[in-house]
């Protein structure tokens, strides 16, 4: 008998699928309470000198590093870059389950962003005084999309990419380098709180914790045993 290969390695985590639906709810009511709590006292107040405190960081160069960010994780952008990947892993590895598992994951990821935005209804820094250096106006300043779909991109690829677990430590240690320098952007152009990035991290990881069970094969050792002698 043919030995069974998942197609997403499994995470051999020891829990029940409702510890999973707990933990996502917990952390989407952590999420939405900072952001309420910011909303009311965070502007003006720290949240907002942390912005003002990167206008004295502003250089051509990072600037120009700033906007090639802001445009290229900007939604129609996200979109295609998570066609591009899955794509890839279509044709270059013929891996249609796993790019299903990889854009499922980080696009739980990303939306859950939208119910943040729609639940706390924060106004956008003031531009005039964080100089903004993009114009980004509304009441959808808690979280950023943009930082959500970087933390999101990156717990796809540790969760359904990565097959050992070095190589999910290396791309978990390479990934917050990247999340953390999309969150530096957005701050740096003006146009989110430090409050905004970090609901980012907590509200992504919420939703995909709550798609855990059913999207990247999260479950225990056995269950790839009991599937492979059940074909």
């Amino acid at each position: 008998m043919k030995k069974f290969t998942p197609p997403v390695p499994a995470l051999g985590l020891p829990l029940r699928s409702w510890w999973f639906v707990a933990a996502s709810l917990a952390l989407f009511a952590l999420t939405l309470t900072v952001g309420t709590l910011a909303k009311v006292y965070g502007s003006p107040g720290p949240d907002l000198a942390w912005d003002v405190d990167m206008i004295r960081e502003r250089t051509t160069a990072l600037t120009v590093l700033a906007m090639v960010v802001n445009n290229v994780l900007s939604p129609a952008g996200n979109v295609l870059i998570l066609l591009l990947i899955c794509l890839v892993l279509l044709v270059a590895f013929r891996k249609p389950l796993t790019a299903l598992a990889f854009a499922s994951t980080a696009a739980i990821g990303w939306f859950s962003s939208e119910i943040g935005k729609i639940t706390v209804t924060r106004l956008r820094p003031p531009s005039l005084i964080t100089h903004a250096l993009i114009m980004e106006t509304g009441h959808d300043s808690f979280p950023s999309g943009h930082t959500a779909f970087a933390a999101s991109l990156v717990w796809a690829a540790v969760l359904v990419l990565a097959n050992s677990r070095r190589q999910r430590i290396v791309t978990a240690i390479i990934g917050a380098f990247f999340v953390v320098a999309v969150a530096l952007s957005r701050l740096y152009l003006g146009v989110h709180y430090p409050t905004d990035v970090l609901g980012s991290l907590l509200i992504s990881t919420a939703g995909i914790v709550l798609w855990l069970p059913s999207g990247t094969g999260s479950s225990s050792p056995d269950s790839a045993t009991r599937r492979s002698s059940a074909n």
